[in-house]
């Protein structure tokens, strides 16, 4: 079959189906079936398909429709101008959590050879990225998950990010260390807000790394309280939080001994990251 046939096809079965970016959602399943440059599909629609290729297609077009992210039918999402692997062990990064990852590099760039820890790192965009961008710093990354750490350890060897991936339930293992910059993208949803999520995060994203306890802020109090533990006198602290969270966040930060508390819009205007500094 020809390539240009393949792509009518998936546009034509995307938009009998719904889909905001039939045209996008298309080139994705094609390029990652046929193992070609997105551009290839344009340059050379006459090309001819071998059934193998046009079964793969087929197959990554029925998963598609089916409701699993794109990103998992992809195995790879873009974040920060880079392509990091992703599988279902992993939260898909979000463009929101470049608001993290923008400020974390300004507030690195301010320090000299910072060292950077990122708690509960999942697909490890934002260890890569920082250490990509921040000229000397040392990054560490954790997470619970092995499945999730062999994920970003992927992504790093990819990218050529020379970051210490460790097995730790949070600060557990970093109790001794002395980090001038926490970076965190926390589970932060409620119980509520969980509920209300569409069913294709719902079936295909791990929980564990969304789902933030009853009111969403479970691991941000646990994170808040431990550390100060592990941060020099007058590092940081900066989080990931939800919409409408501010105001709790602010509070509980304060609480645990931090101060000069500050708050990052995203792109739509919600303050989605919050950094404070830590004063023994």
């Amino acid at each position: 079959m020809e390539l240009r046939k393949l792509y009518l096809k998936g546009r034509k079965s995307f938009e009998k189906n719904g889909f905001e970016y039939p045209g996008i959602e298309t080139k994705a399943i094609l390029a990652k079936s046929l193992n070609v440059d997105p551009l290839e599909i344009y340059a050379h629609p006459e090309r001819r398909v071998d059934t193998e290729r046009t079964e793969a297609f087929e197959e990554l077009l029925r998963r598609r429709l089916a409701g699993e992210p794109l990103a998992y039918v992809t195995g790879r999402r873009e974040f920060y101008s880079r392509f990091f692997a992703v599988t279902p062990d992993v939260l898909v990064p979000r463009p929101e959590t470049e608001t993290l990852a923008e400020l974390a590099i300004e507030t690195a760039e301010q320090m000299k050879n910072p060292r950077i820890l990122d708690l509960g790192t999942g697909s490890g965009c934002l260890a890569v990225t920082v250490f990509l961008e921040t000229c000397g710093c040392e990054v560490f990354a954790s997470d619970v998950s092995t499945a999730a750490l062999r994920v970003a350890e992927e992504n790093a060897r990819t990218h050529g990010a020379r970051v210490r991936f460790v097995n730790s339930d949070l600060l557990g293992c970093f109790a001794k260390f002395s980090f001038d910059m926490i970076i965190s993208n926390p589970p932060y949803v409620s119980e509520a807000e969980y509920a209300e999520l569409s069913s294709q995060i719902r079936r295909h994203e791990p929980r564990a790394a969304l789902l933030g306890g009853e009111d969403g802020l479970e691991y941000i109090r646990k994170i808040a309280a431990a550390a100060g533990r592990a941060l020099r006198e007058g590092g940081f602290l900066l989080l990931e939080i939800g919409a409408g969270q501010a105001r709790n966040v602010e509070s509980i930060v304060s609480e645990n001994g931090f101060s000069d508390i500050r708050f990052q819009t995203d792109i739509g205007g919600v303050k989605r990251v919050v950094k404070a500094t830590w004063k023994k």
